[in-house]
């Protein structure tokens, strides 16, 4: 593959929330797991674990639980949000936060008992192990999320999963033991709309040279307007297309 090809894969992904329910072919959800197999992680201890949940009854019970999480707990945290940030995200201006029943559910774990390989000054430091180990499950996921866009599909990410309470209902549901740590789900289905373009920082914006200057960071002011740009940039796609 040429650059401009990768970056061109890299620029028109996307986070679809309007799903299609139609199948996906097995051959396409076994492309996806390839390619994340060979995602690097760290010090070669591959802590990947891959859950295809294709089942409909487990599915539903998965989207209950992180739907009723996220009703109840979502929006009472928002209302928490600073003024600044302009409006909160609440039940009444976006409805709820139901997920749609994608086809296919690719539970992304990792092995926690991995970690054991892992150099002894990073596997006696919390901090350390926890991102070593952490990093490893992201690279997985994002090689996933680029392969099934190659393969023109949709995806979505259920990233509240790692939130203690589903964390421990997910694994309930999916009768996983304790030493395996749900990082993300992907959900994978066929999209249902025209995710269209994306707000990103200028290049030059985010990119510095050698040793920072003392004023080499945006100043708080600017920040503030660029997230609030951002954030009604992201609301103005709730519930069809993300980041």
């Amino acid at each position: 593959m040429e650059y401009d090809e990768l970056l061109s894969l890299m620029q028109t992904r996307r986070t679809i929330r309007a799903l299609k329910t139609d199948p996906i072919p097995d051959e396409a959800v076994e492309k996806i797991l390839e390619a994340a197999r060979w995602a690097p992680t760290g010090f070669n201890m591959q802590p990947n674990e891959f859950i295809v949940v294709k089942d409909e009854a487990l599915r539903k019970e998965i989207k209950r639980v992180v739907d009723d999480y996220k009703n109840n707990d979502f929006y009472p945290m928002e209302a928490t949000r600073e003024e600044w940030q302009g409006h909160p995200w609440t039940m009444a201006t976006h409805g709820t936060h139901d997920l749609p029943l994608a086809p296919v559910f690719i539970v992304f774990c990792g092995d926690t008992r991995r970690r054991v390989g892992l150099p002894m000054a990073a596997r006696y430091s919390r901090q350390k192990g926890d991102s070593i180990f952490e990093s490893s499950l992201s690279n997985a996921f994002i090689f996933a999320w680029l392969a099934a866009h190659s393969l023109g599909l949709a995806s979505c990410p259920i990233s509240a999963v790692k939130y203690p309470k589903l964390q421990g209902l997910v694994k309930h549901i999916l009768n996983l033991p304790d030493y395996i740590w749900v990082y993300d789900i992907l959900m994978i289905a066929e999209s249902e709309m025209d995710p269209g373009g994306k707000l990103t920082r200028p290049l030059a914006e985010m990119t510095h040279q050698d040793r920072a200057k003392d004023d080499e960071f945006m100043d708080e002011e600017t920040l503030r307007k660029q997230i609030k740009k951002l954030r009604a940039g992201n609301v103005a796609r709730h519930g069809e297309a993300g980041q």
